[in-house]
C-alpha cells in the first residue's frame, strides 16, 4: 500500500503542472463563442445561444488528447445575462471534467459613442481523475499493478472577467481559478498555484456600403503555475447577408515566453443560417516537440443553435 501511495503521489506531482483545473482553450472561442473564455460575454446578443464543440488532437494516435464542451448563455434582463458550460477533457489515462455557472452585468458608459463595460463572475467545479490501471511498463496487456486504486481530485473555484467595448473595438480580461489548490497528502511539494489569465482584444473593420467584415484579434494566455504564456494571432473575414453570414479565418498560436516560437496554425470556416450555426477548424502543429512524427492534424467542430430571440432596450447587450 505504501508503494501504491508513492506511485500515485509521483504521478500527481508530475501531472499537476499540466492540469489547470479548467477546460483547455484551443480555438473554440473563435467559433462565435467568446463566452468560453470570459463570463463577461454572457447575455450579449438578442438570442439564447447553445454551442457544442469537440476538439480532437492527433487523430491517428490512440488515446490522443480530446476536449468536448457544451455551453449556453442568454439574457435574463435588459442588462444582465447568465450562462453555463459543461466540459470534458481527456489525455491518455487522465481526465478532467466539470461544470461552470456564470452571471454577467452590462453597463452603458456612453450610448452616443457605443461605449460599454461588462463584468462577469463564474463558479466552477472540476474533477480531475487518473485511471491507475493504465499504468504499465509499455505493455498494455500487463498492468503494473492491477490493484492500484484510481485517483480523483475535486476542485471548486471562481473566475472573474470584464469586457470593454468602444464601437467595434473590444478588450476583455479574465482571471481563472482565484483560489489556491489544496495540496495533496501524497505530495506536499506539488504546486498550489493554478491561476490562469486571459486577455482577448480585437477590432471589426467594415464599410457601410459593403457586406464584408474583417476582424483581427489576439488572445494572450498566462499560466501562473509554471510561467508559461501563449498568444493567438487571429484573422476572420465575414460575408454578411441580413442576419445570416459565413466566414473564414486563420489562427496562429505561439509561445510568448520563447520568443513567439510558433506552435500551431489553424485555418477555420463557419456559417450561420437562420438560427443554426456550424464551424470547422483543422489545426496543424508546427512544433516538433509537441507533435509525434506519426500524428495527423487536429480537428475542431462546433454546432450551435439560437433561440428565444428578442432585442434588449439597452445597447449594452446588442
Amino acid at each position: 500500500m505504501k508503494k501504491c501511495s508513492l506511485i500515485i503521489g509521483l504521478f500527481l506531482g508530475c501531472l499537476s503542472y499540466a492540469q489547470e483545473f479548467s477546460a483547455p482553450v484551443q480555438n473554440q472561442y473563435l467559433a462565435d463563442n467568446p463566452y468560453l473564455i470570459s463570463s463577461a460575454y454572457a447575455g450579449i446578443g438578442d438570442c439564447w445561444q447553445v454551442r457544442a464543440s469537440g476538439f480532437e488532437q492527433w487523430v491517428s494516435i490512440e488515446d490522443s488528447p480530446g476536449t468536448q464542451s457544451l455551453s449556453f448563455d442568454g439574457r435574463i434582463s435588459d442588462r444582465s445575462g447568465i450562462g453555463a458550460i459543461l466540459f470534458n477533457d481527456q489525455n491518455g489515462f487522465t481526465t478532467q471534467k466539470g461544470v461552470q455557472l456564470s452571471f454577467a452585468h452590462h453597463l452603458t458608459l456612453s450610448e452616443y459613442d457605443n461605449m460599454y463595460l461588462s463584468f462577469g463572475l463564474s463558479y466552477k467545479f472540476t474533477q480531475f481523475g487518473i485511471d491507475a490501471n493504465e499504468f504499465n511498463n509499455g505493455n498494455p496487456d500487463e498492468p503494473m499493478n492491477p490493484n492500484l486504486p484510481d485517483v480523483t481530485v475535486n476542485n471548486s473555484n471562481f473566475d472573474i472577467g470584464f469586457l470593454y467595448r468602444f464601437g467595434r473595438f473590444f478588450f476583455s480580461g479574465n482571471a481563472v481559478n482565484l483560489l489556491q489548490k489544496e495540496i495533496d497528502d501524497f505530495n506536499p511539494t506539488e504546486p498550489s498555484t493554478i491561476q490562469n489569465y486571459y486577455m482577448y482584444t480585437g477590432y471589426t473593420f467594415f464599410h457601410r456600403f459593403s457586406n464584408i467584415e474583417i476582424e483581427p484579434s489576439v488572445l494572450y494566455q498566462n499560466f501562473a503555475g509554471d510561467g508559461r504564456s501563449t498568444a493567438d494571432l487571429n484573422l476572420k473575414v465575414r460575408k454578411m447577408h441580413d442576419t445570416d453570414y459565413y466566414w473564414a479565418g486563420l489562427s496562429i498560436r505561439s509561445l510568448v515566453d520563447q520568443s513567439f516560437k510558433p506552435l500551431s496554425v489553424s485555418p477555420m470556416v463557419g456559417i450561420k443560417k437562420f438560427n443554426f450555426y456550424v464551424a470547422y477548424a483543422y489545426q496543424i502543429n508546427v512544433n516538433e516537440v509537441l507533435q509525434p512524427s506519426t500524428a495527423a492534424g487536429s480537428h475542431m467542430i462546433t454546432l450551435g443553435f439560437d433561440f428565444g430571440c428578442r432585442q434588449s432596450k439597452c445597447g449594452c447587450t446588442y
